[in-house]
């Protein structure tokens, strides 16, 4: 028997989405896997070579992802998914997993699967506390969200409040299926003690502090201002600690403005680091990560701190949070934008037994969620009720 060929539509490679690829083609070669990538560039600026091991195919050679749900985008985007659905018909392609539903490609590659019997699933990384269109925008939102719905196999959700999303827009429980963003989690735990201290040491990190960390975009939604608000509201109490940003973005000359001038010798900037490895060894050497963002869908940087051992403080609209966080277990949850929650928060966890108590849990919960919520096992779950299964 031929191997079933299955396509999976997503927009830029990231290194969480080639550690997912690779995953499916090593542990699931019953399968022949085909990753179609519809945009170039996403909002951060990896450097990830598709490797020919996921069989990559590129349809948008140079393009952004940032621009494929602007208006001005829809025909071109729509055309381009013209090629896509001819591709998987020369190329007999017996299901498909889209990621998002955002552009005008996507749609017509969904209607196209419905009008041909070929089982497609919508994978989005939305979570239910991130819902907040309402007036007309959420109006349009639900008649079109509930119809696209209405025509797919399954919903890929990265958790609970994914799944409360797709829940709330009609989809049953029994076809909603965790397939949650992760890691690669071997080379997280492969880091050595020596390559922190190398990385720190590069970077002209003092190694007798103690740290808390920030890995992600400089952006409004990201909050980083209150992060760096409450760390000044504690510094005074916590002389030990300092705050290491991994991370760039337009807002850094005004958040540098923030700090006082007897404390910028304790925030380190450490710009946007491409190479995963090094971003580990940096989280590594760090007690607690911080993700104060007033919007994020799931945050896979929450898998990567929990992975690595630290503590983690997180807003509770954060997808990962609800999964990864159990509060006052591995660390604290907080209202987004709540500045006084959060200086709270941070006295707790870098208390240090408090500290060592919640670092300590961190790796059972990680354990706990894996089991729970693998995303090859989901994304073949989802594939079996629709008849796909690998061949022997």
């Amino acid at each position: 028997m031929r191997a079933p060929n299955v396509a999976i539509v997503s927009n830029a490679l990231t290194p969480y989405r080639l550690h997912y690829h690779r995953r499916l083609v090593r542990e699931v070669p019953g399968i022949a896997w085909h990753s179609l990538f519809t945009h170039d560039v996403s909002n951060a600026p990896w450097s990830v070579d598709a490797e020919a091991e996921i069989r990559p195919v590129r349809f948008g050679v140079g393009e952004r992802a940032d621009d494929q749900s602007k208006l001005s985008h829809a025909g071109h985007e729509f055309r381009k998914g013209g090629r896509i659905i001819r591709w998987m018909l020369e190329n007999h392609v017996q299901a498909v997993v889209l990621l998002g539903y955002n552009d005008a490609g996507r749609v017509r590659i969904l209607r196209w699967c419905r009008s041909h019997g070929i089982p497609c699933f919508l994978f989005g990384d939305s979570n239910i506390k991130g819902d907040r269109a309402n007036g007309l925008k959420g109006w349009l939102k639900r008649r079109l969200l509930s119809y696209l719905l209405r025509r797919v196999n399954g919903a890929l959700a990265c958790g609970s409040l994914g799944r409360a999303y797709f829940r709330r827009y009609g989809v049953p429980d029994e076809r909603i299926f965790y397939t949650p963003y992760e890691p690669d989690y071997a080379m997280i735990a492969s880091v050595t003690s020596q390559e922190v201290a190398d990385a720190y040491r590069r970077r002209h990190l003092p190694a007798d502090r103690d740290y808390v960390v920030y890995c992600g975009r400089l952006a409004q939604v990201k909050r980083v201002d209150l992060l760096i608000e409450a760390f000044v509201a504690i510094a005074e109490l916590r002389p030990e600690w300092d705050l290491l940003l991994v991370g760039d973005g337009p807002l850094r000359p005004d958040l540098e403005a923030r700090l006082p001038e007897l404390l910028r010798s304790r925030v380190h900037w450490a710009s946007f680091v491409d190479d995963q490895r090094e971003v580990t060894r940096l989280q590594r050497g760090g007690r607690v990560l911080v993700l104060p963002s007033d919007d994020e869908p799931w945050g896979v940087v929450v898998n990567e701190a929990v992975a690595a051992g630290l503590a983690v403080v997180a807003t509770d609209v954060v997808g990962a949070g609800a999964e990864l966080v159990h509060d006052r277990v591995n660390g604290r949850l907080f209202a987004p934008g709540d500045c006084s929650a959060l200086v709270v928060a941070l006295l707790e966890v870098t208390y240090l037994e408090t500290l060592m108590h919640y670092r300590a849990a961190s790796p059972g919960v990680l354990a706990r969620w894996r089991r729970e919520a693998d995303p090859v096992a989901g994304l073949l779950a989802a594939l079996a009720s629709a008849g796909i299964t690998p061949t022997v």
